[in-house]
């Protein structure tokens, strides 16, 4: 206990120990990275990772994967030591969960945690979470219940003091179609979080800590306090903002009411639509939560190492049974189509108060294109998610980033990758003229992405995408982003469906652009002229939008 209070009142050795803490975890998601079977872990970096001390209080987050995945961690673990309390727990246990509603919101996320034991009792929590290669059940988003999009598991134990419960690992692979995929992640996510007990005992060892909970107290204190300078930085009153998604067979309302007092913020989503049934694009509270605390995250203090101390300042309400807070048994596996426009809308609303820190619309939701099949050299089924990345918005004095993922921070592997590991050939992937929103400062641009099916058999094909109708906006007199589609070969694909490519056949994908920021008429003429040059922008839209000629 002396060795905590050390550390604590001395701030050089608390930030070396931070530090220690935040590397812990990025050499474990490092771990799940190098031992994970399918590319959207390996490549797309859509996994968290993240560690507790012994109350389940986050204190270091890694600082790769996607934030929202991390940021939800910490609920996750105290969730689950809920189910299985802390005195049933021996060394070497393994818990897992893929439920919905105990972590980021749709069964393909796979969560893992372990006790952290050292001399024989618990000090901390590692906790490891991914997207999986396949559940099981439908590949498409018009479920009307979960039930029918995969396998879940309630809290479990799946390693009992070291044993692996061979059941649980005969369920998964018995109910998902690419079982070698599925299971070597659930063991790189059981190597993720061995790396962080292993060296979260190390560090211990080392400082003579026998104690984690004084240390996390006191970061996550200071990080609270960092935040709460930041927020207060924000006029006080209520900014509000609503936006219209697509929907699955209909357009959905988000609306929120953010309201900021000193060093508290409020958020009521009241007045958003209820629920869907069918179409699995419903938001459970988590993934809601952390959606907005990432992007005031993001806005307000975008460089400070965080930990939990930034959620306590925020306060999130929304209506049980409404779209970003669906009560089980409520379809989510496209959940990403509604809560990807949750940082477009707080930004919004953000932009009545601080114009200058906020960017316009992303071209978010990142769309998403399941192919699934026999591969062609050995017939062996496939199961693979191609991503496709819309441009992010512009903000004051800066051009947004095309191709660019945001929020998830899960991008598209690389063409060589795709082409090594699954059947289908890249035809195309370019950048798509004049996608960008015009602006003083333009948007960033879609992508246009042509995918050739050379297995030489059928493949199923689903489809995840939003922004087909709907174009995200601009800020400050900004133009709107280019709207996104998809098509098998030269016929429009359903946005939200599923179909069959034949051998040979092709799916051609539109992302959508970010929105621009300011009056186009003020942009700098040499950089048009570069948009010009590098046909970002074409000469029909310099005149359209910006009102000059090209030369």
């Amino acid at each position: 206990m002396e060795s905590s209070r050390q550390i604590t009142n001395d701030p050089v050795m608390l930030e070396i120990f931070w530090e220690r803490c935040i590397s812990i975890v990025d050499e474990a998601a490092d771990t799940l990275v190098r031992a994970a079977f399918s590319t959207v872990a390996r490549e797309s970096n859509d996994f968290g990772c993240a560690m507790c001390d012994s109350d389940g209080t986050g204190i270091g987050y890694t600082t790769k994967g996607t934030p929202r995945m991390s940021i939800i961690l910490p609920r996750t673990i105290r969730a689950i030591i809920e189910k299985i309390p802390a005195d049933t727990l021996e060394d070497g246990d393994v818990l897992f969960t893929n439920d919905p509603w105990y972590g980021s919101g749709h069964l393909p996320d796979f969560y893992i945690t372990m006790p952290i034991f050292r001399h024989g009792r618990i000090v901390g929590y590692a906790g490891a979470s991914s997207h999986v290669a396949d559940v099981g059940g439908t590949v498409s988003t018009g479920a009307r219940q979960v039930y029918e999009e995969g396998i879940c598991f309630p809290p479990v134990k799946l390693f009992r003091a070291g044993a692996p419960d061979p059941v649980i690992f005969s369920i998964i692979e018995k109910n998902v179609r690419v079982s070698d995929m599925v299971l070597g992640d659930l063991n790189a996510l059981i190597a993720s979080c061995r790396t962080s007990a292993r060296e979260l005992v190390k560090l211990m060892d080392e400082t003579g800590i026998d104690d984690l909970r004084p240390v996390s107290a006191e970061l996550n204190a200071r990080t609270e306090k960092v935040f709460r300078r930041a927020i207060e930085e924000i006029p006080d009153g209520t900014y509000s903002s609503s936006i219209q998604t697509d929907g699955f067979d209909g357009p959905v309302k988000l609306q929120c009411a953010i309201t900021v007092r000193g060093s508290d913020v409020e958020i009521d989503c009241a007045g958003c639509s209820p629920q869907a049934s069918p179409g699995g694009i419903n938001v459970v509270y988590n993934y809601t939560y952390s959606a907005f605390v990432y992007v005031l995250k993001c806005v307000l203090d975008p460089h400070t190492p965080y930990n939990e101390g930034i959620t306590r300042p925020v306060k999130v309400t929304v209506p049980p049974g409404t779209i970003l807070n669906a009560q089980f048994p409520a379809p989510v596996f496209a959940r990403n189509q509604t809560a990807h426009y949750i940082p477009a809308m707080a930004m919004d609303a953000l932009s009545k108060a601080i114009p200058e820190r906020v960017m316009a619309a992303c071209g978010a939701p990142t769309n998403r294109t399941m192919f699934a099949g026999p591969r062609g050299h050995d017939g062996r089924p496939f199961s693979f998610m191609m991503i496709s990345s819309g441009g992010m918005g512009a903000c004051a004095g800066k051009d947004g980033y095309s191709s660019t993922p945001f929020p998830s921070n899960s991008g598209a592997p690389p063409v060589e990758v795709i082409e090594s590991v699954v059947p289908l050939t890249v035809r195309r992937k370019a950048l798509r003229t004049d996608s960008g929103g015009a602006g003083e400062f333009r948007g960033g641009l879609g992508i246009e992405l042509v995918v050739e099916n050379s297995s030489g058999a059928t493949l199923q094909v689903s489809s995840r995408m939003d922004r087909v109708e709907n174009p995200p906006r601009g800020l400050a007199g900004g133009g709107e982003g280019g709207l996104a589609g998809i098509w098998m070969d030269d016929k429009v694909f359903p946005p939200k469906g599923r179909g069959e490519l034949a051998a040979g056949h092709c799916m051609r994908i539109h992302s959508p652009g970010g929105g621009g920021y300011g009056p186009p008429q003020q942009r700098d003429a040499e950089k048009l002229a570069t948009d010009l040059r590098e046909g970002l922008v074409s000469a029909a839209s310099a005149e359209k939008n910006y009102g000059r000629k090209s030369s």
